[in-house]
Formats: structure tokens, C-alpha cells, sequence
């Protein structure tokens, strides 16, 4: 998963490996300090956006899709148009 994040006039992009609970973040850094939230609402969305694809039931597996959509684009409105989100690029 991919976050980037415009700062200072530069683009800072974030690789973020799926993780399973707990999550224990070190320093935040670099550039601005304030996203360790939405760094684990993001990763805990991608991680049940890849189990989701388990899903045998054809009409589950879509509707907790659907949730999964909804979450990031939450997500993505709360962190502003300074962030991008794209649930599907790997690091």
C-alpha cells in the first residue's frame, strides 16, 4: 500500500507493509509527524481488503469489498487533497 503525501512543496510517498495486529509504531518521520493513525487505519483496511479475496461466498466477498471502498474513501476525505491513497500499489 501507497501513501503520499504533498509537504513543503515536495511529494513524499510511503510504502506500507500489511501488518498484523499490534501494530507498534517507532518515531513518526520523516516530514510531518501527525499520520501514525491514519498509517494503521490504512494498513489495517488493506490487510482485510487481501484476506477479503478468501472469501468464497461471491455476494460476502462484494459486500465486504463495498466496506473496504467506503473505509478508504473515508480515509482518504479526513486526510485531505494534500494525501493520495491507493490500497492496491506495493513496496
Amino acid at each position: 500500500m501507497e501513501i503520499c503525501i504533498n509537504f513543503g512543496g515536495r511529494r513524499h510517498c510511503f510504502f506500507l507493509p500489511i501488518f498484523q495486529i499490534p501494530i507498534h509504531w517507532g518515531k513518526p518521520g520523516p516530514g510531518p509527524v501527525n499520520y501514525p493513525a491514519l498509517f494503521q487505519d490504512s494498513m489495517i483496511l488493506a490487510a482485510v481488503a487481501d484476506v477479503a479475496k478468501q472469501i468464497t461466498d461471491e455476494h460476502v466477498r462484494k459486500s465486504v469489498e463495498q466496506g473496504i471502498t467506503a473505509g478508504f474513501q473515508a480515509a482518504q476525505k479526513h486526510a485531505g487533497p494534500d494525501v493520495s491513497i491507493n490500497p492496491v500499489a506495493r513496496g
